[in-house]
């Protein structure tokens, strides 16, 4: 997977991909909204476990 500084610009772009496409779709169930907001929880739990691992080790 990506690594910590390409990691959270995933993130961030994702999360404005995912607001700019809800805003224009105007659906939440919309199945590119769903795929996109999927796809960024990946990349969060992803993140949270790196957060996880550097304070315990």
């Amino acid at each position: 997977m990506v690594y910590c500084d390409d990691l959270l610009n995933k993130i961030d772009g994702l999360r404005h991909e995912l607001t700019c496409l809800v805003n224009q779709k105007n659906n939440l169930i919309d199945d590119e909204v769903v795929q996109i907001s999927q796809l960024l929880d990946i990349y969060i739990l992803e993140h949270q476990k790196r957060c996880m691992k550097k304070s315990i080790g």
